[in-house]
């Protein structure tokens, strides 16, 4: 029976748990909902706002969420699904930036206190006669909060007095807001001429009055000038009047919509600027007319071929596009980033020498060698050749003939570029051949006949010469291959290396990282000074080969090399063998002074002087020393 009653008395206190738990718990969260709820101004689902109506003392201005475009425009649909727009007292397009800073200030302002249940005198907290009213348009379907009238700013602290419409009570909120709500209509307005963006434009055109029509269209990744001349457009001319379209920002707006564009110097305007736009070739235009005086300063009357507005825009939009075809027209002969070059071919002075970007992005040369190149210098000729600009644009003759007066029949210099940027990996040629790699261009340079000082330069498949300054092929091309050839007997990055093994006559040593120390593991533990260390590495990677053999047989104990005589090992962390070194007793017979050396695995074998590898194994002896 005691059981019993103890069973009963513990399931009543585990009832009432449950109870104080799910209700009494429950009805308190449930209040400081209630209290959160009634500390905000507004009690709306603010990712549902429709609109705003705001009334201060410039006016009544209706601001509503994705509202149609009375100019249908197609350029702006994107921002329309998007924006917001004035539909009151006109309709455009809005400054998003304004209207959603608006949206955020009465999002985050909470109510502080009720001052008064109901004042007599509104006057001491600026109601007697609100300048501000604010309305926030719910969803459609769903209610609105009531307005709000905004009052003066409180003595102390940073808020604002208020009421709501049709209420009595004086509230004071947590924000000053009159300041982020007294705009008229410019600051409220989008003041772009222009929605698109750089990558939706195909095409510039720009007229004149009494000037060619100058027409510039974008292929790929690279504008083309196609009046009044044919050639390549100059990436920092034509970014300039891109930039200068998609940053073009009203300074006034001067008549909504004119009887008389004349007034303005808008009926035959002295520019006319059209702008064809993907996908389906929308036309959006500027018209620019007369000069006119504002404040002091100087500016344009402008207006869009599309919309009845005149806008005063600045002096500065002239200069983008008072430029003519020489101006616009690319002055560099090949322009492109060098280090989306995969493959280059080059043929100058006797030499044809092929190079290929390898693995982690380091050059070699293919042909007629295998061997690593020096890529600074690599760099550095293709950035002199990206760089290489004409002081002088000819036309591009037909014929051999007329080719050879310009050197170019027969060029002393072809230099073929690939691109690395749009390579798949996965792109397969015929069977047998290698991967396709799309072509860049092929530059060609010659000298002018019967002119030693003139040099010219061409790219196949395009209309002009250049004439270029003849420094580029006697300092920027290198000598010979042998010049292009990297002299570093190991191309191993030092802070890479984690483990160093070393093989000599003196013995075996194996030296590792622990952290930023160094420790013997072989022949014993202990510490290493870390600037013996980097003495050993600076030695051995930055050791310089002094000269290449020409042929290398197989057998590489014809050398001395197989055994070596000494040998150094740099691994990484889990073990990887970034590279191994490798050196010979003697050299070539009769050349004193000399020793053989090789990286393991790469189709060369070298010679370098023995004060070389006697410094290296001087290193190595200390060390054994410190054992």
């Amino acid at each position: 029976m005691k059981f019993r009653t103890t069973l009963i008395a513990a399931l009543f206190l585990a009832l009432l748990g449950t109870y104080v738990y799910f209700f009494e718990h429950k009805k308190a969260k449930e209040q400081a909902r209630q209290e959160e709820e009634e500390k905000q101004l507004f009690s709306i689902d603010w990712e549902r706002v429709r609109g705003l109506v705001i009334t201060n003392a410039h006016g009544t201005f209706r601001l509503e969420k994705g509202a149609e475009d009375a100019s249908g425009e197609a350029e702006a649909a994107a921002d329309r699904a998007a924006g917001w727009r004035i539909v009151e007292p006109l309709r455009t397009a809005a400054e998003n930036a304004a209207v959603n800073g608006m949206v955020n200030s009465l999002r985050g302002v909470r109510l502080e206190q009720v001052v008064a249940e109901s004042a007599e005198d509104l006057e001491p907290f600026g109601l007697k006669d609100p300048q501000i009213r604010i309305e926030v348009l719910a969803a459609e379907g769903e209610r609105s909060p009531p307005p709000i009238l905004l009052g003066g700013k409180s003595p102390i602290g940073h808020n604002s007095y208020a009421i709501r419409e049709g209420e009595d009570k004086v509230l004071l909120l947590s924000t000053y807001l009159t300041d982020a709500f007294d705009k008229d209509l410019f600051d409220l307005r989008d003041k772009r001429l222009f929605a698109f963006k750089r990558e939706d434009i195909e095409r510039v055109r720009i007229l004149r009055t009494g000037e060619p029509e100058v027409e510039l269209v974008q292929e790929r990744d690279r504008w083309e000038l196609i009046r009044p001349i044919r050639a390549r457009a100059s990436e920092t001319a034509t970014d300039k009047i891109v930039n200068k379209l998609i940053t073009l920002r009203a300074q006034s707006f001067d008549d909504e919509d004119p009887p008389d564009l004349a007034d303005y110097g808008l009926d035959r305007p002295v520019w006319k600027i059209e702008v064809v736009l993907k996908p389906d070739q929308t036309l959006a235009t500027l018209l620019i007319g007369s000069i006119h005086e504002m404040e002091g300063r100087g500016y344009l009357y402008a207006k869009r071929g599309e919309r009845p507005a005149v806008v005063s825009l600045g002096l500065d939009l002239i200069e983008a596009f008072d430029q003519d075809a020489y101006a616009l027209r690319a002055k560099r002969v090949l322009p492109f980033r060098t280090w989306e070059i995969k493959k280059a071919e080059m043929g100058w002075a006797g030499e044809n020498v092929v190079l290929e970007k390898r693995e982690h992005n380091k050059w070699w040369i293919a042909a007629p060698i295998e061997a690593r190149a020096d890529g600074v210098k690599v760099s550095g000729f293709l950035g002199a050749l990206s760089r290489l600009e004409g002081d002088e644009f000819l036309d591009m003759p037909e014929g051999e003939e007329a080719l050879a007066e310009y050197g170019l029949a027969d060029p002393l210099a072809r230099v073929v570029l690939y691109e690395e940027s749009r390579l798949t990996g996965e792109e397969e040629g015929p069977a047998g051949e290698e991967p396709d790699v799309p072509l860049l261009g092929v530059f060609l340079l010659g000298k002018g006949k019967g002119d030693e000082k003139r040099y010219y330069a061409a790219v196949e498949g395009e209309d002009t010469v250049y004439r270029v300054p003849g420094s580029f092929y006697e300092n920027d091309f290198p000598e010979g291959l042998d010049a292009l050839r990297s002299k570093k007997a190991l191309d191993v990055s030092r802070f890479l290396v984690n483990e160093i093994e070393a093989d000599w006559p003196e013995g075996t040593m194996v030296l590792a990282r622990k952290a930023l120390d160094w420790k013997f593991k072989k022949p014993r533990s202990g510490d290493v000074e870390r600037r013996d260390v980097d003495d050993l590495l600076s030695e051995v990677l930055d050791l310089e080969v002094d000269r290449f053999l020409q042929e290398i047989p197989e057998d590489l104990a014809v050398w001395g090399l197989d055994p070596p005589a000494a040998r150094i090992t740099f691994r990484k962390e889990d073990g990887e063998e970034l590279g191994v070194l490798l050196f010979s007793d003697a050299g070539i017979e009769g050349e004193e002074g000399l020793v053989y050396v090789k990286s393991r695995g790469e189709p060369w074998v070298g010679l370098i002087q023995e004060e070389k590898k006697k410094a290296v194994l001087e290193i190595l002896a200390g060390f054994r020393k410190q054992g």
